[in-house]
C-alpha cells in the first residue's frame, strides 16, 4: 500500500478513490468530477495538499480530505471525508490516513481538528472516539414546503429597506457576532465561495440590522437580525425577498441544535429532516 498526498497525483484518482469509498454508501454520490471538486475543494474548503489517498497497486482505495482555516478562533484542521474501499475496511486503511492527517496538522501549525458524521454511524462515531475526538454539537436539517408561508407579503417588507447587496456585508455583518458557533460549511468562508450565494440586507433608515445569506438551490447558509429588532417580521421579509428574486420553490437551512430558532422555522413550514449529525473536535 503506497500514501501520497492527493496534491501529487491525478486528480481522477482522488475522484475515483472517493466513488470507491462511498459505493455502498445508503445516499448514492451522483457528482461529476467537476461538481466533486467544485463541492469538496472550493465550497467545503478542503485541500489537495492537506489530503491524502492510499493506492494499491496503482488503483485508489482510499482518501481522506482535509482542510485549514480560522475557525471557532483556533487555526482548525477539518477532515472533510475519510472512506475506504469496504473491501479493505478495517485493515488499518482509514488508521494510517488519519495518521498522515494528524501528522499534516502538527506540521501546519494547527491548534484543533474537527469533522462531522452521521449521528447513526456508529462504526466511525466509535472510530474518531478511538482517536480521542469528543461529540460537541448536533446538526440539524430542515426544508421549507413549496407551498409555504414564505411567498406571503410580511410586514417587514414595508416597514424596512431590503435591498441585495454584496456578499462582503452579510460577511461583516456575520463577523460582528464572532463568538456565536456557526458550522464549518456554513462560515463566511464557504459562502463567499460559492458562486451562486447571494446577500439580501435589512436597513432601518441607514442602520444594518438584518441580513440572510441564500445559495442559487435554496440553501441557507446565513440569517442574523439585530437584537433589538427581533420579532418585528424582518427575519420572515429577507427569506421572502430572497424566494422572490431568486426565484426558489424551497429553502433548506442547517444549524447546530443549540441554536434556538426551531419553532420560528416551524412557524413559516419548515419541517424538520431525519438526519442528523454530530460535530466532533479533539486538539492537536
Amino acid at each position: 500500500m503506497v500514501y501520497k498526498r492527493c496534491s501529487l497525483v491525478d486528480r481522477q484518482l482522488v475522484y475515483k478513490a472517493f466513488l470507491i469509498g462511498f459505493s455502498d454508501y445508503s445516499v448514492p454520490m451522483k457528482l461529476g468530477i467537476d461538481q466533486f471538486f467544485e463541492r469538496f475543494f472550493s465550497l467545503e474548503g478542503n485541500a489537495l495538499q492537506d489530503s491524502f489517498i492510499a493506492l494499491n497497486q496503482d488503483e485508489p482505495v482510499g482518501v481522506i480530505f482535509g482542510g485549514i482555516r480560522r475557525f471557532d478562533g483556533y487555526r482548525n484542521l477539518r477532515c472533510g471525508t475519510l472512506c475506504v474501499s469496504p473491501t479493505l475496511r478495517g485493515s488499518g486503511v482509514g488508521g494510517e490516513l488519519f495518521r498522515l492527517f494528524l501528522q499534516n496538522g502538527r506540521e501546519r501549525n494547527c491548534e484543533r481538528l474537527s469533522l462531522e458524521v452521521l449521528t447513526d454511524n456508529v462504526r466511525a462515531l466509535r472510530f474518531y472516539e478511538k482517536r480521542r475526538y469528543r461529540i460537541g454539537n448536533k446538526l440539524i436539517y430542515f426544508r421549507s414546503a413549496p407551498d409555504s408561508s414564505l411567498s406571503e407579503p410580511s410586514s417587514g417588507q414595508s416597514l424596512f429597506c431590503l435591498p441585495e447587496v454584496d456578499l462582503s456585508v452579510g460577511r461583516a455583518f456575520r463577523e460582528e457576532i464572532p463568538s456565536c458557533h456557526i458550522h464549518w460549511q456554513n462560515e463566511a468562508e464557504s459562502f463567499s465561495a460559492d458562486k451562486t450565494a447571494r446577500c439580501f440586507a435589512a436597513y432601518d433608515h441607514e442602520r444594518l440590522v438584518g441580513a440572510v445569506v441564500v445559495s442559487g438551490s435554496g440553501k441557507i447558509y446565513f440569517l442574523r437580525v439585530l437584537e433589538g429588532y427581533r420579532r418585528r417580521g424582518i427575519a420572515r421579509a429577507l427569506l421572502s425577498r430572497s424566494v422572490e428574486r431568486i426565484r426558489l420553490d424551497r429553502l433548506n437551512i442547517s444549524m447546530p441544535d443549540s441554536v434556538e430558532i426551531s419553532p420560528f422555522l416551524e412557524s413559516l413550514g419548515f419541517t424538520k429532516e431525519p438526519v442528523e449529525q454530530y460535530e466532533m473536535f479533539r486538539e492537536v
